[in-house]
């Protein structure tokens, strides 16, 4: 059985059929099974082969696709399907084999002709948004030297953006529509709107904001990530479909595949979004990496974006504008259709700190 998975991989179709030597294992008292290793399958389309020493993955990738894989698995995944295996993945002198049935089936996928590219389905990988404006009710967030308060931009920003979003047929779930915390309490306010995004099961959670400095004279744009995401995501009918594996091994080695697609997304979504505003009469600060609450706690691809800053004059000046927001908004859209169309995005590279609020509870 065939489980597909969300991953942007190019693929090609391939048409060849592979010559392979094989390894004889047995199984059982009674029987043996003929097995073919993952390495011959490297060297006949030249791929590279990479091993996770933490998780015990093995990537083999190039060439247009892609099979993940771990020893005792009961199946794998090749280009973005995963697929339920008759026999687990076996270990033989240090290389990973599969039976040769299975390994008939892996060959069906890779050229089965309707399997031309993931990457092309119309309505593009990010599908769902969720967009948290941050602060809201008593948590007004910074404010700025004419008065403009955090939270009401970020409500703006965030309404006109899941409207421009909508209209792109990408479905948009919200935090907050009101001025209005989800709790009393600054933790729980936090800790609920992670709750959001991991119960709707996002395709991306996109965190809105404005920063703060005491110089008033720094100005720009940030993109951060948490670099320390230990939220290991679970393996719903959502990514691979109905037919679940049964086996912890398997489910947990998904869970780790999954995690790695998702950190790869956001840096790639977050340069998106880093040549999108560069367009902004502002300066870029860069990608940054940050352990705010509402990131690090995600299970699903997640990013926090400061506007700009409020602490400065010309800056809180635009903010005051509404066609600056509609611009704000206008930006952020058109870094995830275009991710949605390419998947990449080439930009200056991340910088390591912020001068303004970086490292803050708030967010």
């Amino acid at each position: 059985m065939y489980i597909y998975l969300d991953m942007r991989i190019s693929l090609f179709v391939l048409s060849m059929v592979v010559a392979l030597t094989v390894i004889t294992g047995p199984v059982a008292a009674d029987t043996k099974i003929t097995y073919v290793t993952l390495s011959q399958l490297a060297q006949k389309y030249n791929l590279k082969h990479e091993r996770d020493s933490l998780t015990g993955r093995e990537v083999f990738s190039g060439n247009g696709y892609n099979i993940v894989a771990s020893s005792g698995m009961s199946g794998l995944i090749v280009n973005n399907k995963f697929t339920v295996l008759e026999q687990k993945l076996k270990s033989i002198n240090g290389q990973l084999a599969v039976s040769r049935s299975d390994f008939s089936r892996v060959e069906n996928i890779l050229i089965e002709p309707q399997r031309k590219d993931v990457s092309a389905r119309p309505n593009g990988v990010i599908r769902k948004i969720v967009i948290d404006p941050g602060h809201g009710g008593d948590f007004r967030g910074c404010k700025g030297r004419n008065g403009l308060c955090e939270k009401d931009v970020t409500l703006d920003v965030s309404r006109r953006l899941r409207e421009l979003l909508e209209e792109n047929n990408i479905k948009v779930v919200m935090t907050r529509t009101t001025d209005r915390s989800l709790s009393a309490n600054l933790n729980e306010d936090l800790r609920a709107r992670v709750e959001v995004g991991n119960r709707e099961q996002p395709d991306l959670f996109i965190s809105i904001h404005a920063n703060w400095a005491n110089d008033p004279s720094v100005k720009g744009f940030e993109i951060y990530y948490s670099p320390e995401n230990n939220v290991l995501p679970a393996p719903s009918a959502r990514h691979i479909g109905q037919d679940r594996p049964d086996d912890r091994q398997t489910i947990k080695a998904l869970s780790h595949i999954l995690k790695d697609e998702y950190s790869r997304r956001t840096i790639e979504i977050a340069k998106a979004i880093q040549k999108q505003f560069n367009k902004l009469p502002t300066e870029d600060r860069g990608v940054r990496k940050a352990n705010f609450k509402v990131v690090k706690y995600s299970e699903f691809p997640s990013i926090l974006v400061e506007m700009g800053f409020l602490s400065n004059k010309a800056e809180a000046a635009n903010f005051k504008s509404d066609s600056y927001r509609q611009e704000i908004a206008e930006r952020l859209r058109d870094a995830i259709i275009s991710y949605n169309g390419t998947g990449t995005s080439k930009t200056p590279p991340e910088r390591p700190e912020s001068s303004g609020r970086a490292g803050s509870q708030w967010e």
